[in-house]
């Protein structure tokens, strides 16, 4: 059972183990519609979009979004603060806003977060906002290049493996799969554009990933909100939980690996169970995996021989894309988790510093930092702006970091690999993180 407010491991029961005011209806998630579906009900807004106090229609605007309609579709009905907020770094979507208000709202969020003009978000967005007017948000000729490459070299491997028949060629093509999906990852959050769809070459859909990654692991990091927390359960308990098992605590370096060889391949046959029974309708580009096959049986000397090719490949760009995933930012005991005690000026920008942690050995460096979820902490912070633009935004965010005293700091990979594991282990408590050892000294 997740932790639940009152479930006080260290025996100070005065601590809440619970971020949200409400623990997630139907917890854990494991469809980004159990996410959205229990979204609804636990921010009870009715056809509306709430942000902050207020209440809004933009049914009218879901098709003028330049973000694109999909945003507004998918959260219609929730509160969407930390997604506007996140999203928008101007002050014209405020503005424009107030078009479609309807009526202040009378019941508090269900969310812990706070926006507060004088705190730490709100001050970074301020210092980030000329620099950007001036930079511009959207990619840039080396991120486009990067991207491309990537996918070029991908198109590349999978012809040379399929006509020579070669399985190590084909691994390679599942090594450059991957790397080009975290690459992606940097334009699906961005407006719509067509590059995020190289997301879909793989067995995972950008749509879906929209959901789960963008909309709920971004903006409710580390807590019972992320499910890109829960969906890992049982066979990754990440959450402090006081009830978990031997073989969950200590186990998990034993069967990850061969889980990770297939988790991609169970989503995809749960994703086309759920769009010919109608549950979720399939989307276009859905079937851009198939037409993969296809053309590789075309080429290849014999379907069978296409078809193991095309396992090679997926095979291994699960294992390295959720090795990478999985060790990127996230997961160590020093890292704040849902079940641990939350800072008392919960400010979102400040309880994304506690749940996030950069790794040095990619610092600096464009390539390295697109092909593995590199500078996440600016990235979580400001989602929809390029990742070449971020190294241009550090001067800025330290500046607020001191203003607000609050450290940053970087780990090394290998800390962070072996963190996941003892966060694995860990059942108790954290009221250690970076957040608090200021408040103890």
């Amino acid at each position: 059972m997740a932790p639940r407010e009152g479930d006080a491991q260290s025996g100070d029961s005065s601590i809440k183990l619970t971020a949200y005011k409400k623990f997630p209806t139907n917890y854990p998630h494991k469809t980004f519609q159990e996410w959205l579906s229990a979204k609804r009900i636990d921010d009870d807004v009715g056809p509306y979009w709430r942000v902050h106090d207020k209440l809004y229609d933009l049914t009218d605007f879901i098709d003028k979004h330049p973000g694109g309609k999909m945003w507004l579709q998918v959260t219609k009905g929730t509160d969407i603060t930390e997604a506007f907020e996140a999203s928008h770094i101007g002050e014209g979507p405020e503005k424009l806003l107030q078009k479609y208000y309807i009526k202040d709202t009378k019941t508090p969020r269900n969310s812990p977060y706070t926006f507060h003009e004088n705190g730490f978000y709100k001050t970074l967005k301020r210092r980030v906002r000329p620099i950007l007017k001036n930079l511009g948000r959207g990619p840039s000729w080396k991120t486009v290049l990067i991207q491309d490459g990537l996918a070029l070299s991908y198109v590349l491997l999978t012809l040379a493996s399929t006509a020579l028949s070669s399985y190590t060629l084909a691994a390679f093509s599942g090594i450059a799969l991957a790397f080009m999906v975290v690459c992606a990852h940097n334009f699906f959050h961005q407006r719509d554009n067509w590059r995020m769809y190289y997301y879909d070459l793989s067995l995972y859909s950008s749509y879906e990933w929209r959901v789960t990654h963008a909309l709920s692991h971004h903006l409710h990091t580390n807590t019972a909100n992320d499910i890109e927390i829960s969906v890992l359960e049982p066979f990754w308990e990440l959450l402090p939980k006081s009830d978990k098992k031997f073989i969950q605590r200590y186990a998990g370096f034993i069967y990850e690996q061969a889980l990770i060889a297939v988790i991609y391949f169970m989503e995809l046959s749960k994703r086309m169970y759920n769009g010919f029974t109608g549950v979720t309708p399939l989307r276009p580009e859905n079937f851009l995996i198939f037409l993969e096959l296809i053309v590789m049986a075309a080429i290849s000397s014999s379907f069978w021989v296409a078809l193991k090719l095309y396992l090679t490949i997926h095979v291994t760009f699960s294992i390295i894309f959720l090795n990478i995933g999985l060790t990127v930012a996230h997961h160590h005991p020093d890292i704040f988790h849902d079940g641990d005690r939350m800072r008392d000026d919960p400010d979102w920008g400040l309880c994304q510093l506690d749940a996030v942690r950069d790794r040095c050995e990619v610092a600096g460096n464009l390539f390295l930092v697109l092909i593995s979820f590199g500078d996440h902490t600016l990235h979580h912070l400001l989602p929809t702006v390029d990742h070449s633009k971020l190294n241009s935004l550090y001067p800025a965010f330290l500046e607020t970091c001191k203003e607000f005293d609050i450290p940053f700091t970087f780990m090394k990979w290998s800390t962070l690999a072996v963190g996941k594991y003892m966060q694995m282990a860990r059942i108790t408590t954290n009221n250690n993180y970076p957040g608090f050892k200021k408040k103890a000294s």
